[in-house]
């Protein structure tokens, strides 16, 4: 049932095992004896990443009748993505809104960056002040 090692046979370091893709499937690793005579490796690099998290609206409601929920989400999801935290939500038709200020205000302190229109829907709620361009500066 298993496939004989060609590392007895050869001067090579790979060996052919038998793994866990299933049958009729090899692939080659290297074997237990050349450990000892491969050179110290170097340390792995850390790799960092920063997600980039946005304040922004996830549109819902029917065709010509838009209704937005305001949600926390990283920047690269889509628009009706899986949101982090739901804030608040804002009806265009009927110029409604409810917005969640505290949690809001706790994720621009964490350094969330509301888009341009939670921005001037914010600013208008007198929860955040715009920058002298009409833009939020930070």
């Amino acid at each position: 049932s298993f496939l004989p090692t060609m590392a007895s046979s050869m001067s090579s370091s790979l060996c052919f095992r038998r793994s866990s893709f299933g049958a009729g499937h090899v692939r080659l690793a290297p074997s237990s004896s050349s450990a000892s005579v491969r050179p110290s490796a170097a340390p792995p690099r850390q790799v960092t990443t920063e997600n980039n998290v946005r304040i922004r609206f996830a549109r819902h409601g029917r065709k010509f009748s838009p209704f937005y929920r305001v949600v926390v989400i990283d920047s690269r999801a889509r628009r009706e993505g899986r949101p982090i935290q739901y804030l608040g939500w804002y009806n265009p038709m009927k110029k409604q809104t409810s917005l969640n200020a505290p949690a809001i205000k706790e994720w621009i302190s964490k350094g969330a960056q509301p888009s341009e229109s939670v921005a001037r829907l914010l600013a208008k709620a007198s929860i955040i002040e715009l920058g002298e361009f009409g833009t939020y500066a930070g």
